[in-house]
């Protein structure tokens, strides 16, 4: 599937991530017909031993423990994480975590608890940062998507390019990403759009 990226002009893009994430996307969207979608960053506190690791490997361990717990929330539709590496902010991660929108309306209860399992994971030296919509963002990651809207489809995509970037990758793809069930047949079919 071709897609448009009127947004690429900001960032050098890594092509491979960002078809990944895209497809990623379309899984979850034929599977779920509504996706709230929530940006969370992960990181270690600079004070924490943690922060000092010159290597990604426990980040890439402790996030990999930490959505292994996520996936047991209920209402999780699915989620992507890259890993980073930034000279002021050290080995960081960057998510998307996809909430089903037909069981859950507000993102902001999910986001803490998948916080504070963060910073189980981590022993207390871990920290999130949820990013939120402000008024000099184009897009708002915090609303309901519907499989049949293309320009909020759009938006999400445009939010979720952010964690195809090539800046602070330095050439590696360090990511990781949910299995997403095919559609189960439930519910009212789909109309093909364009028709």
């Amino acid at each position: 599937m071709e897609y448009n990226y009127p947004y690429i002009k900001k960032y050098s893009m890594d092509w491979l991530l960002l078809n990944l994430v895209n497809n990623h996307l379309n899984n979850v969207l034929n599977r779920y017909s509504k996706l709230i979608g929530m940006r969370i960053d992960l990181s270690y506190r600079q004070s924490s031993n943690r922060y000092h690791e010159d290597n990604h490997h426990m980040l890439e361990r402790e996030v990999r423990e930490l959505f292994r717990r996520v996936e047991s929330e209920s209402g999780i539709a699915g989620y992507f994480w890259v890993i980073e590496y930034g000279q002021d902010s050290n080995f960081h991660a960057h998510t998307v975590v996809y909430l089903d929108g037909q069981k859950i309306r507000k993102p902001f209860p999910t986001a803490e608890r998948i916080g504070e399992m963060w910073k189980e994971v981590t022993e207390g030296e871990g920290k999130y940062y949820r990013c939120e919509c402000k008024e000099s963002y184009k897009q708002d990651i915090n609303k309901l998507i519907e499989h049949s809207n293309p320009d909020d489809i759009d938006g999400l995509r445009y939010i979720i390019s952010y964690l195809a970037k090539e800046e602070q990758k330095y050439g590696t793809q360090i990511y990781g990403s949910s299995e997403v069930p095919p559609p189960s047949g439930l519910g009212r079919p789909r109309k093909q759009q364009g028709k």
